[in-house]
């Protein structure tokens, strides 16, 4: 297997860099990511080893085809605080980077990390930032530092993870090398690079761009594997029942606002194409819109943005009922009766007050096919009765909502080959 990953590895760096007269390597012109920089700004490094940070950072940026719809920079740099530098949507040009690297002001103070990883995520990888997350742009942090960081670096960086963000860490010198794995993403050997002193940064530099590009690379195959199966797949009826008892937070809520418009967006919406449906469930069930009722797709992805949680306890079973009777009909827009796959996708994230197996056979007695999402607490027996068979095809299990971005594109990806199977008369996966 490693043998493999490493074939894969030189096949993609020798398909995704160009070298030029003056060796400079850049990635393909048509990667597209979000990357920012952290940088330990304190006073252990000294304002002549900056000077080596400002190269270093230069010859990066500079490897990148930057645009506001291919690659964007953000950089932050940090001592006893953070301090935005620029964020991903300050600047349009990627000379004016450059300049504005080259004048960097060295700011001297104590290391903490942990502080820099939290301003990461709060106020980088975020919307207004310029971070198109919800594009599913890859997100990638690269932490420069060069010693032990006076707070936790753990906590924060698990939590950048788990918001879909690949973390690079690069220590320098006296930098912790248990520091740098635990903010790095694994394999550490992959993502943690140390150097013996500041001038070793360039020596490193075109290892690092490599390992960038992918990074990217990787997660637009990705995608583009889902996207030409769902080329494919253009027809199908498609119900949402989703879990909006207050066990959820508001901020878990709003991840599964996210994870709906990330999904709905991949999909082929319009009058002879994918129809959704969308239903929230907590004691009663609420519609919030059925089948063909909205036949643009920026109509729906609106409504899903706006979904307004209802709170309260958590019965599936009732739920199920209502979404076979009032939405899995025709005179509520489904279309089996065209043979048009009938798909429903069930997100919960605890047990049930009421019994889900009989309403669960009885959708799909009547031809629906039924994913089931569960996350944290969910009962993964109550998800194996609801969802059809094989489970390891309909019946997925993770630990937080914050996994529901990653979750999104494989899950678009088993929907539409099951749609695509259904229209084929195949049969189940």
């Amino acid at each position: 297997m490693e043998g493999t990953q490493g074939l894969l590895a030189i096949f993609t760096i020798a398909t995704c860099f160009l070298v030029n007269g003056a060796q400079k390597t850049v990635c393909k012109e048509e990667a597209v990511a979000d990357i920012v920089f952290l940088v330990d700004g304190s006073w252990s490094i000294g304002s002549e080893n900056f000077k080596q940070i400002h190269q270093f950072l230069y010859t990066l940026v500079n490897s990148f085809d930057v645009a506001p719809d291919q690659v964007r920079i953000g950089l932050v740099q940090y001592s006893n605080t953070p301090r935005t530098e620029f964020l991903l949507n300050t600047f349009q040009d990627k000379q004016d980077i450059l300049q504005y690297i080259n004048n960097l002001r060295y700011m001297g103070g104590e290391t903490n990390t942990g502080l820099g990883l939290d301003f990461l995520l709060n106020e980088l990888f975020v919307d207004r930032a310029g971070s198109r997350v919800n594009e599913n742009v890859p997100q990638i942090g690269v932490v420069i530092t060069d010693g032990k960081s006076m707070d936790n670096v753990g906590l924060h960086a698990l939590k950048l993870k788990k918001q879909g963000v690949t973390l690079y860490a690069i220590g320098i010198k006296e930098a912790d090398e248990d520091q740098l794995k635990e903010i790095a993403t694994t394999p550490h050997n992959q993502h943690v690079y140390s150097v013996s002193d500041f001038a070793a940064l360039q020596g490193i530099s075109q290892s690092l761009i490599q390992g960038l590009c992918t990074t990217v690379d990787e997660a637009k195959r990705s995608i583009s594997k889902v996207v030409q199966e769902c080329l494919n797949a253009t027809l199908a009826d498609i119900v949402f029942l989703v879990d909006g008892s207050s066990s959820i937070s508001k901020d878990n809520f709003q991840e599964v606002r996210r994870f709906l418009h990330s999904f709905i967006e991949g999909l082929d919406i319009g009058a002879d194409k994918v129809h959704i449906g969308l239903a929230q469930f907590s004691n009663e069930i609420q519609k919030q819109f059925h089948l063909g009722e909205h036949m643009d797709q920026r109509a729906l992805l609106e409504h899903v943005d706006g979904l307004v949680q209802l709170e309260g306890g958590t019965a599936t079973g009732k739920a199920i009922t209502v979404l076979r009777e009032e939405f899995f009909t025709k005179a509520n827009g489904s279309r089996a009766d065209q043979r048009v796959p009938q798909i429903a996708v069930v997100l919960t994230d605890g047990a049930s007050a009421d019994k889900v197996t009989l309403p669960a056979k009885a959708l799909r007695q009547q031809g629906v096919i039924v994913f089931a999402i569960g996350v944290g607490a969910a009962n993964i027996t109550e998800l194996k009765d609801i969802a059809n068979r094989p489970h390891e095809h309909f019946v997925v299990n993770i630990e937080h909502f914050q996994a529901l971005q990653t979750l999104s594109q494989g899950l678009l990806q088993t929907v539409c080959v099951t749609m695509e199977n259904q229209r084929m008369g195949k049969g189940l996966l």
